[in-house]
C-alpha cells in the first residue's frame, strides 16, 4: 500500500511538472529590432527544447524512483544509501533545464553574418549592440560533466565591452544556418576557456 501511494504521488508530481514546462511557449516575447543591415535571429528550436524537456523529465523520473527506493529499502539494505547522491543529481537536472529555459526566454539575439554585428534584446525591452569580432573581451564555455539521456547542458558566457551575454547550448544545437555561422565565428576568432560543472546553472 505504501509503495502504491508513493507511485501515485510521483505520477502526480511528474504530471504537474510536465504541464509547467510543456504548456508554455519556450521562446521569449522580446521586441523585434527594426531592419538593420542583415540581422537574423539566433534562436533555439521548439522541437529541440521539447526533446530536451522530455529527456530531462525522464532523467528526473528515474531520480525520483531511485530516491523512493532508497527511502523504502535503505534501512534494511544500508549500501543503497550510496546511491542517494546519484538520485539527487538526476532530480537536480530539472532545475538546470528550468534555468536554461529561463535564459532562452530572456534574450532575443540577432546576428549580421556580413558585418558580424550582434544586437541583443531582453524581455524588459533593453538592448545592447556589439561586434562579434571586435568587442568581445573573453569567452567561457561552461558545460555539464556528462549528457543525460542525450541532452548535454551548458552555455557560453561572452564578456563584451557593452556587457555580459549568456547563450545556452540549446541555442547552439539548433541547426539553422544563422546559428552555425554565429558559433563558427565565435569559435574561430576566440580562445574559449572551458569549465566543467556538476550543475551548469546560469
Amino acid at each position: 500500500m505504501r509503495i502504491l501511494l508513493i507511485v501515485v504521488l510521483l505520477a502526480v508530481l511528474l504530471y504537474y511538472l510536465s504541464r509547467r514546462f510543456f504548456m508554455k511557449s519556450p521562446v521569449a516575447a522580446v521586441a523585434r529590432p527594426m531592419q538593420q543591415h542583415n540581422l537574423q535571429r539566433v534562436d533555439s528550436d521548439t522541437r529541440l527544447i521539447g526533446r530536451a524537456g522530455k529527456n530531462t523529465m525522464l532523467t528526473v523520473g528515474i531520480g525520483f524512483v531511485l530516491f523512493f527506493v532508497i527511502l523504502l529499502l535503505g534501512f534494511k539494505i544500508k549500501i543503497l544509501w550510496i546511491a542517494l547522491p546519484l538520485s539527487l543529481y538526476l532530480i537536480g537536472q530539472l532545475f538546470v533545464y528550468s534555468n536554461h529555459l529561463k535564459a532562452i526566454r530572456k534574450y532575443g539575439i540577432y546576428y549580421d553574418p556580413l558585418l558580424a554585428d550582434v544586437l541583443v534584446y531582453n524581455n524588459a525591452g533593453e538592448s545592447i549592440q556589439f561586434n562579434l569580432l571586435r568587442d568581445i573581451q573573453g569567452v567561457t564555455e561552461v558545460k555539464s560533466v556528462q549528457a543525460n539521456k542525450g541532452t548535454l547542458f551548458g552555455y557560453y558566457k561572452l564578456r563584451t565591452t557593452k556587457g555580459e551575454l549568456v547563450i545556452p547550448y540549446l541555442i547552439e544545437q539548433h541547426n539553422a544556418p544563422i546559428n552555425r555561422q554565429f558559433f563558427e565565428a565565435l569559435n574561430q576568432h576566440y580562445r574559449i576557456e572551458v569549465e566543467t560543472r556538476l550543475f551548469p546553472i546560469i
